[in-house]
């Protein structure tokens, strides 16, 4: 987090497109950690029939941003310019920064489950001296039939989610007139679908996993993918509902319900999976939440990049 609002002042500040390029990508590393060791932590702090609900509010956490910030960033871009995007940012930065470093604890270390190695203290200096550090394990999972079979499908999902998310300013903006601030509150829809999905899987999750170790005494990871099979029809519908509603030039309002089904599904989908990953490798889990990071936003940077030329190539009905 201390990196993240140097990074970001750098980004704010910056005269020339070399500098701010180099800084956005910098900020983007370090504000990607918090997304990979949540996963660990909700494996750390919660037992398996709490594990679903936990692990979809630290997943609703991952969408929150890009769901509401366009809001704030199209107002603050129209009225004080684009820099204050940066400096808000780094002001909510430095805010979380401070109690974080105050309050949050470590949650590796189990003391009814698992001791630390004799010689390694607890304390955070003999933990940095004790870290053996290599970005690339991780990817080895990625060898796993399990891993892939999980992160291909939510990796299309979510990079849709993305190329939704990015054409939709230009959408209402040359097809329905509307403002620059207002196309930010039309991200409210992507929030509430984002949350309610998030919300509805690790309520669902939860289920499936208590009625199995009901009837049947013991529970399997697979059980937890079996809510699946609800969001994957939202996903479907809301983004056939979305492009052909804007093809056909229907009121804005329609559209925007497309947007929600999407979003609902593209939540419930991706916290579900999580959650069966989470499961599957525990020991292994903020690894495992990080391929998965890994998968979905590189989908997303594709087809954020590919966004415009999809759309004109194939209009909005068949994109």
């Amino acid at each position: 987090m201390t990196l993240y609002t140097v990074f970001t002042v750098v980004c704010g500040i910056a005269n020339s497109f070399v500098l701010f390029f180099v800084f956005r990508v910098l900020q983007a590393v370090v504000a990607s950690a918090g997304m990979s060791v949540g996963g660990g932590s909700v494996a750390d702090l919660f037992h398996p029939h709490e594990r679903g609900r936990a692990m979809s509010i630290f997943m609703l956490s991952t969408m929150f941003g890009p769901a509401f910030s366009p809001i704030v960033g199209g107002y603050l871009a129209q009225y004080l310019g684009w820099r204050w995007i940066f400096y808000v940012s780094a002001i909510v930065g430095g805010a979380i920064l401070v109690p974080s470093i105050l309050f949050l604890q470590e949650t590796l270390y189990r003391p009814d489950q698992e001791e630390p190695k004799s010689g390694i203290t607890t304390t955070l200096c003999g933990r940095l001296a004790a870290l053996k550090f290599n970005p690339f394990v991780s990817f080895r999972l990625l060898l796993r039939p399990d891993v892939v079979l999980i992160c291909i499908p939510t990796a299309c999902v979510f990079g849709w989610f993305f190329y939704l998310v990015t054409i939709l300013p230009n959408v209402y903006l040359t097809v329905y007139g509307f403002s620059t601030g207002s196309t930010g509150l039309l991200y409210l829809t992507g929030g509430i679908g984002n949350l309610s999905g998030s919300l509805a899987a690790g309520v669902a999750s939860d289920w499936v996993y208590r009625y199995n170790l009901q009837r049947h005494g013991k529970v399997t990871p697979e059980h937890r993918l079996a809510p699946i099979y609800i969001g994957v029809p939202f996903c479907l519908v809301g983004f056939v509902l979305y492009g052909w509603c804007v093809e056909r030039r229907f009121h804005w309002f329609a559209p925007l319900v497309g947007y929600l089904l999407y979003t609902f599904g593209n939540m419930f989908t991706i916290t579900t999976a999580m959650s069966f990953l989470i499961e599957c490798y525990l020991p292994l889990s903020a690894s495992v939440v990080s391929v998965g990071n890994f998968a979905r936003n590189l989908a997303a940077m594709i087809l954020s990049l590919l966004s415009v030329q999809v759309r004109t190539g194939l209009g909005d009905g068949w994109s």
